[in-house]
């Protein structure tokens, strides 16, 4: 079966697909993005650098986990994390800074927020997939009644 197709798990959730197929594409085009931008950054501010190749290279190995084994939720709930994460780091660059990395604010560009619309598509079909079985939440996560 192709990574194309949809897969049905353990649990006998559909899942896999084209939606697999976005996680993995946003995951690795945010990777290539901020690759192109980590000698920059490195040149003027070696901190920030440093987090544009944790940027480059975390994104990179979720893409890999989540194109491998597309019916994994632990790869759908990370990526969840990670595109998260790097959009919060965005709208805090530009919005208040972000302390002892980048203090100062930066102005909003069109690759920035077009990298953030794609992650933001690819934040949505992770979502989509990693979701329990019948869209219950985690067992772990649950509320407790009083």
């Amino acid at each position: 079966m192709r990574s194309s197709e949809a897969k049905l798990d353990p649990s006998g959730t559909i899942t896999g697909g084209v939606a697999a197929n976005v996680v993995a594409f946003g995951l690795a085009a945010t990777a290539g993005v901020h690759a192109g931008l980590v000698p920059e950054h490195l040149r003027e501010a070696p901190q920030l650098g440093s987090l544009f190749v944790l940027a480059t290279g975390l994104p990179l190995a979720v893409a890999a986990w989540v194109a491998i084994h597309p019916a994994d939720r632990r790869a759908f709930r990370s990526a969840q994390l990670l595109i998260a994460g790097l959009i919060v780091a965005y709208v805090a660059s530009r919005t208040v800074g972000i302390p002892v990395f980048q203090p100062e604010v930066e102005r909003v560009d069109a690759l920035g927020v077009s990298t953030k619309a794609v992650e933001a598509l690819a934040l949505l079909c992770a979502f989509r997939l990693g979701r329990t079985p019948g869209g219950r939440r985690s067992p772990l996560i649950q509320e407790v009644p009083r």
